[in-house]
């Protein structure tokens, strides 16, 4: 395993902290990570989206590349997601001000494995638009699934809660879909609060050998949650703690290596800190197998697996975004 340092903000100012990593391997090779790239601690600061590629397994990086820049309108834009399609093209979501107050849901594309995006595509009216207040993608990143569908998680905060506009709670998640290569998209069923699950946010999808969605859940307490839908289309089955994986109340995420489903968290019921991989290979019921990455650092994690190479990515913040991290290891590793 190896573990390098990719961002630090002692090294520029142009930034405070770069926030909300996500990181995607292409059916190509390409490595990309990206990121919110923020002027200061907020979640609502004048910020851009990042991105940056690497053609050798995270060993160099190209240059920054801006997906989108926060304007005097829009300071806010925020929760970028990819993934990849069953065609290798790249397929970039992000909002503008969490959608609210005139702040829109945006798609982009790349033909070229990420060096040129097209125009971006507004597709707000996908998004409940008269239903919530506060929209947010994921974060990290989106799958395709074996039926040709793209899956973006997202939450939202319900309108009939009467929150502040822009108030992060109560929440509730679902899927974004498009089963048309992003021509057009539709929402899932709603997955809220319940028993042992407080307001669920930030999640990640996988889809597990034998077809089904696995949801990551982040929630209000000291453990995960779950769900299982028997395809994307589907209603969701399964929604439950995961009181075995404890979490910080932080975002984790979720990728599927050949059999293996694996998760990654920071494994610590009070810090941030603990980096910590797992592999189930019985679709998340049980965890067999488990790696320290990081034990003295940690933050947002995102994980991506190359299934040609057997390598897996994982990449994480420190301190709040003051620092990324990116770990390299074999399958056999873990």
């Amino acid at each position: 395993m190896e573990i390098r340092k990719i961002w630090d903000k002692t090294e520029q100012e142009e930034y405070a902290l770069c926030r909300i990593p996500g990181i995607l391997v292409t059916s190509r090779g390409t490595l990309i990570i990206y990121g919110e790239a923020r002027k200061s601690t907020s979640d609502w600061a004048l910020m851009d989206i990042v991105m940056c590629t690497s053609e050798n397994g995270g060993v160099s990086f190209s240059a920054p590349i801006h997906l989108a820049r926060g304007t005097e309108e829009h300071p806010t834009v925020n929760n970028p997601v990819m993934a990849e399609d069953a065609c290798g093209k790249l397929h970039f979501l992000y909002c503008e001000d969490y959608g609210t107050c005139g702040g829109r849901i945006l798609h982009r594309t790349s033909a070229d494995d990420g060096k040129t995006f097209g125009k971006e595509r507004d597709i707000t009216h996908a998004t409940l638009p008269e239903y919530r207040n506060v929209f947010a993608l994921g974060p990290g990143h989106g799958i395709c699934t074996s039926k040709r569908t793209l899956v973006f998680p997202f939450w939202l905060v319900p309108k009939k809660f009467r929150s502040p506009v822009r108030a992060h709670t109560p929440s509730e998640v679902g899927l974004l879909c498009s089963m048309d290569g992003g021509k057009t998209w539709r929402t899932s069923e709603l997955l809220r609060s319940g028993e042992e699950i407080f307001s669920p946010n930030e999640s990640v999808a996988a889809e597990l050998p034998n077809g089904e969605i696995y949801l990551s859940v982040r929630h209000n307490a000291f453990y995960r949650a779950h769900a299982v839908a028997e395809s994307e289309i589907c209603a969701f089955r399964e929604f439950r703690p995961d009181f075995e994986l404890t979490d910080p109340i932080c975002f984790g995420s979720v990728a599927v290596l050949g059999e293996k489903l694996l998760f990654v968290n920071c494994e610590n019921a009070k810090n941030r800190k603990n980096i910590t991989l797992k592999a189930s290979t019985d679709g998340g019921k049980t965890w067999s197998a488990r790696k320290v990455i990081d034990e003295e650092r940690g933050g947002y994690a995102d994980i991506a697996a190359d299934t040609k190479n057997g390598k897996i990515y994982i990449l994480y913040e420190n301190n709040f975004g003051a620092e990324l991290y990116l770990a390299v290891l074999d399958e056999d590793e873990i």
